[in-house]
């Protein structure tokens, strides 16, 4: 499956194309639009995000409430655009007003000005803004529907943000069906979460976090030892995709506090099949799935939008300035649960359809069952 996408954050809309789909997905509007409801929901969002109510419009891919091999396309309208719509238009946009001149330093408004040439990072912020994440969402809802088929389940939660940590243990079951707002089964740490981000918002500035995500239910062998095909590469490749990500790690178990001896997983013998016991190397060896769970946290950085500004280069005056601001988040820790686990859903649906085929679910299901 690979995800195309469209659309400015405040044009008329977002959109995208999820290809590469198997005939037979059963999908539910109400399942896509919850999980762009979790997304939209998440605590620390901005007051932009008040004023949308993302629901899809599926346009092309399914029939019935079935996917039918076709390519899946969606479109989310944009709430805000009526305020946008003459600085938006595509052939007689007014270009002076809600000019961005004083970049903001950890935003793609630098080096996009430098390489488009623009005079002002308008254009840059449109079209790098997150708000395309929500087209992650929608198409990825069709692969989760795929993985719930195969009896592959998701989940993602939070494991800190700012100085609040979660370092308990879970079962998968435990967390499995945490959801909006904070994404978490600790009621102690959402306390330390809800202070930590308020006290943040008071300031005027932003917070990054840690998010975990567990795969339970994959069979071995999916990816591949060759290079080109590495399970692990292929998720990474789609979660550095997301604006938010700087850092990836796959394994319950640090590698830099275990020897060998200590970080490998055990194995053993059940019926006529191995079985790996543990998680330390997060459910993959080699660049294939190795039947484990699958476990992997992800680091979020601070949104570098903040109300408090931080200092920069004004390219109108070429004079320091206090970076501009945009409506934005204090933190895209908790919303990124969703985004997240959507992503990784889409990698997972590719490795298992390049191994057993992608043609319509009935046939995918019985190769899947009889590995």
């Amino acid at each position: 499956m690979k995800i195309i996408k469209a659309g400015e954050s405040h044009g008329r809309a977002v959109m995208g194309i999820l290809t590469d789909v198997p005939a037979g997905i059963t999908v539910s509007e109400n399942s896509i639009n919850n999980l762009l409801a979790e997304r939209s929901k998440a605590f620390g969002r901005s007051e932009r995000q008040l004023l949308e109510s993302d629901r899809v419009d599926l346009i092309t891919g399914l029939r019935d409430g079935k996917t039918i091999g076709n390519n899946v396309g969606v479109v989310i309208n944009n709430a805000v655009h009526g305020d946008y719509a003459t600085v938006m238009h595509p052939f007689n946009a007014d270009m002076q007003s809600m000019k961005i001149t004083a970049l903001r330093p950890g935003h793609a408004d630098i080096p996009g000005v430098q390489r488009f040439g623009f005079s002002d990072a308008r254009s840059v912020l449109e079209g790098a803004s997150a708000r395309n994440t929500a087209v992650d969402v929608a198409l990825g809802a069709i692969a989760i529907s795929m993985l719930d088929q195969l009896n592959v389940n998701l989940s993602s939660f939070v494991r800190g943000v700012g100085n609040a940590r979660d370092e308990s243990a879970y079962t998968f079951e435990q967390i499995a069906d945490v959801t909006a707002p904070f994404f978490s089964a600790n009621e102690q740490f959402v306390k330390l979460a809800k202070a930590e981000v308020e006290g943040c918002k008071n300031a005027g500035d932003s917070l990054g976090g840690r998010i975990e995500i567990r795969i339970k239910g994959i069979k071995a062998g999916f990816g591949s030892y060759v290079a080109e095909k590495r399970v692990d590469s292929l998720i990474a490749q789609h979660i550095m995709q997301i604006q938010a990500v700087k850092g990836l790690n796959f394994g319950s178990k640090s590698v830099l506090e275990n020897r060998g001896s200590a970080y490998c997983d055990r194995v053993e013998i059940v019926g006529d099949k191995l079985n790996v016991k543990g998680c330390n190397s997060g459910g993959i060896d080699g660049g294939m799935t190795n039947g484990g769970e699958i476990v992997l946290t992800v680091d979020v950085k601070p949104i570098p939008t903040v109300a408090c500004g931080v200092e920069t280069i004004d390219i109108q005056s070429k004079k320091s300035a206090l970076s501009a601001r945009e409506r934005a988040d204090v933190t895209a820790v908790f919303a990124l649960c969703p985004i997240l686990k959507s992503a990784v859903a889409v990698a997972l649906c590719t490795a298992i359809a390049e191994r057993i085929g992608c043609d319509n679910m009935q046939s995918l299901i019985k190769r899947y069952n009889d590995l």
